[in-house]
């Protein structure tokens, strides 16, 4: 899949390959997973390029681009 973050295409910065592959990780902190709040912290996008598999993180979800 191709996506747009702000209006700008989404290309890899290692191979420039514009397809990729959209999940999502949580951003754990000290303080959260100390008092067992782990389910309060925040939600980062991932898209992992399906060329060379270079990970890039969005805190605001990228917008599917289709052609």
């Amino acid at each position: 899949m191709r996506f747009r973050a702000d209006g700008a295409m989404i290309v890899c910065p290692c191979c420039r390959n514009d397809t990729f592959d959209k999940d999502y990780r949580q951003l754990n902190s000290r303080g959260a997973t100390f008092f067992g709040l782990d389910w309060a912290n925040r939600n980062a996008t991932i898209l992992v390029c399906q060329r060379c598999t270079h990970i890039a993180w969005f805190m605001s979800e990228p917008e599917r681009w289709d052609d």
